[in-house]
């Protein structure tokens, strides 16, 4: 037997397919468990065994379970009830067909047929087939997690990958279908499964109303689940964004929390109290505290009210992690510089990076959090101190930053009644460019995905090692490498690490680049290095892709 399918829990029948082709339907029967005793002559000593089996011509067989069933509850509510999708049995035939069938009534659904099979007609059209060639039919079949996306290899080794819609060809209610994709985001965003295969199904017109949707299941949760699930939510929303001309803008927000959290969970996890013999809360939760408790716009004020002990660290980590401070201290400058041109209404113009944090009092809070933080270490290590270039020799550009920093954290902290910036706060910041230099952050993802080239449902021809409308030359490569932006940020973040021969690690669904091998050798950049060799902080597989510089 070569495979088998569970056609339906609810009714209690499976398919089976063995070698030759043949599709058997099993179903579950009640079975005497303890009936092989009346057959040798012995007498069954009490009531009857009665089991369920999987019976075909008598015989039993084991238990196989689909991989998604849509009627299960996530996150608390039912499933889909009204949908078509994950009825559908892929079967190929050897006429290069491949056709879908319901689970249920075991009725077909779709049928397609590859460039080299034909439909046949009669007995004759059948044997000039025969006599013409070996047809190509797939020999292998392998549904999505979601069973939203087909994947075959024929019998010539090609690989093809088919769309298939949660419609099955029916037209559908807009909101079942929008309903129904929320529904597989959410189980993907549970299960921790990859959600390419929903992405081929979302068009332009459905991303704001799933990622309001996705956020509103999110808020309803209570707050362990919105603990786990946080940078999961923020890296699905960029996905859906990017698909969007109008929603684009924001997936430089998402990217940026995602390094934002990932950068304050690090740095915290740093901190060690002095006693080994720990209280409840650690140095990080204490930080955290402190910092919402003590509303005062005076850096050194917070500062004082904290254990200077716990933020003792060797001279060479906090060196170590320049670069990443230097990314906080920078972002921090951009945002509260653009602020003055980050308008509130529609009438203000389009969407600029960077305004959904203006109107985020967690994220302006955990940016408070890490410059008390570097405050601190600049005592310890006034070299790892972020670098701004400042108009005056005398300014501290730290306790202006952290001074504008709270007065905009103090509008939007209470999220239920947040209040607009005040005149004196932006006149301040409109004031900042021609005291500090700001850095150049105002980036935009390019969308060459392979995701946005199939939301015309057009068949693409692909090949094997090279990545369609996205230069992967070494030259390129480098010369992209040497713009030091948000968008090329190495996770690794050594640019001057690069030489001949070195491998580089490119991420084409955020533009995030890596390098296989750090040579750093400091314990806290390994830490942070940790996170990411598996996944991209957007969830992506990296690409291993070896250059040699001329």
């Amino acid at each position: 037997m070569e495979g088998v399918d569970l056609v339906s829990p609810q009714r209690s029948r499976l398919l089976s397919a063995d070698a030759d082709g043949n599709v058997k339907c099993w179903s579950m029967m009640d079975h005497l468990a303890n009936s092989w005793e009346s057959e040798v002559g012995s007498e069954v000593e009490g009531d009857p065994v009665v089991a369920l089996s999987w019976l075909h011509n008598g015989v039993k067989l084991a238990l196989h379970v689909e991989k998604l069933n849509s009627l299960l509850p996530v996150l608390g509510r039912k499933g889909v009830t009204n949908g078509t999708s994950n009825l559908g049995l892929a079967l190929a035939f050897h006429d290069g067909s491949v056709h879908i069938i319901n689970r249920l009534s075991l009725q077909t659904m779709a049928v397609f047929y590859g460039s080299s099979s034909q439909r046949p007609v009669d007995d004759q059209t059948i044997k000039r087939q025969r006599t013409s060639g070996p047809l190509i039919y797939f020999k292998a079949m392998q549904m999505s997690w979601t069973s939203l996306a087909l994947v075959g290899v024929d019998s010539h080794g090609k690989l093809s990958m088919f769309r298939i819609s949660p419609s099955m060809g029916h037209v559908l209610d807009m909101n079942i279908s929008l309903r129904h994709l929320l529904f597989l985001l959410e189980y993907c965003m549970v299960t921790g499964y990859d959600w390419w295969d929903i992405l081929l199904h979302v068009q332009p017109g459905m991303v704001q109303n799933l990622v309001e949707k996705l956020h509103e299941e999110y808020m309803r949760q209570n707050a362990a689940l919105q603990q786990v699930l946080s940078t999961r939510i923020i890296a699905m929303k960029a996905s859906l964004c990017k698909l969007s001309s109008s929603t684009v803008a924001r997936v430089c927000d998402y990217h940026a929390k995602l390094f934002l959290i990932a950068i304050s969970c690090t740095l915290k996890s740093l901190l060690r109290p002095p006693v080994l013999n720990t209280p409840d809360k650690t140095p990080g939760d204490r930080l955290t505290e402190i910092c919402a408790k003590i509303t005062d716009i005076d850096i050194d004020k917070v500062m004082i009210n904290l254990k200077t002990e716990e933020f003792v660290l060797e001279m060479t980590t906090l060196q170590s992690l320049q670069q990443l401070i230097q990314w906080v201290g920078d972002f921090v400058l951009y945002l509260l510089a653009s602020l003055p041109n980050q308008g509130s209404g529609p009438a203000s113009g389009p969407v600029r990076p960077g305004h959904s944090f203006l109107r985020d009092g967690a994220s302006l809070g955990m940016l408070r959090e890490l410059m008390v933080m570097i405050r601190i270490w600049g005592l310890l290590k006034p070299s790892c101190l972020p670098i701004y270039i400042a108009t005056s020799d005398t300014q501290d550009s730290m306790s202006l930053l952290f001074r504008l920093l709270t007065k905009l954290w103090l509008c939007c902290r209470d999220e239920g009644h947040p209040s607009e910036p005040d005149d004196t706060l932006i006149d301040e910041c409109c004031l900042l460019p021609s005291q500090l230099l700001i850095p150049n952050m105002d980036w935009l993802p390019v969308n060459d995905a392979i995701i946005s080239k199939l939301q015309n449902k057009q068949p693409v021809r692909l090949q094997f090692g090279k990545t369609p409308g996205i230069r992967d030359d070494p030259k390129f490569i480098r010369e992209t490498l040497s713009k030091k932006n948000m968008k090329t940020f190495l996770l690794h973040t050594f640019w001057r690490s690069f030489s001949a021969g070195c491998h580089i690690v490119p991420l084409f669904r955020c533009g995030c680049v890596t390098m296989l091998r750090s040579p750093n050798k400091t314990t806290a950049v390994k830490q942070w290095e940790q996170r990411w060799i598996k996944n991209c902080l957007c969830g992506g597989l990296w690409r291993r892709m070896p250059l040699s510089y001329s």
